[in-house]
């Protein structure tokens, strides 16, 4: 149990390791569009070390609370914390309209704090389909289409 407020550079350096710059290409061909261009420069020189330090911040400040609730409450009250986020994180709504998952952020300590998705919206591209009617029968098995 370490009581860590900033990610490890290991840490960080292992995640990217472990993630990849092709990791969603099936061909180990560079994907422009998910990953930016391509360039000599991107493979021969590391990020800056403060951006591995921003890209674990989150993950290392939850585990930070779940240590100390268990050094102050016991084992129960961690684990009580991760099944209520699990339960609430599950989506209520079909993918078309719009989610907005406030327990989670009252849980996660999000609801005080304004992020870029809060006044300019998340940008997904599900959003954008019309046929509300046909992504509800996908979803729920109606049609013999591949559910979303």
């Amino acid at each position: 149990m370490s009581f860590r407020i900033v990610p490890s550079v290991q840490q960080a350096s292992l995640t990217k390791a472990a993630v990849g710059a092709d990791s969603h290409s099936h061909y180990k061909v560079h994907d422009t569009m998910r990953n930016g261009l391509h360039t000599v420069r991107s493979n021969v020189i590391g990020g800056h070390p403060l951006e591995a330090h921003l890209e674990n911040w989150d993950v290392t400040q939850q585990q930070l609370k779940l240590d100390m609730a268990r050094s102050v409450y016991g084992l129960h009250q961690p684990l009580r914390i991760q099944m209520e986020q699990h339960i609430v994180s599950q989506p209520k709504r079909i993918p078309v309209l719009k989610q907005s998952n406030l327990a989670h952020d009252i849980l996660t300590g999000k609801d005080s704090t304004i992020e870029f998705e809060d006044f300019l919206g998340e940008s997904d591209p599900s959003m954008f389909l019309l046929d509300v009617h046909g992504a509800a029968e996908r979803t729920l098995g109606m049609t013999k289409g591949a559910p979303l």
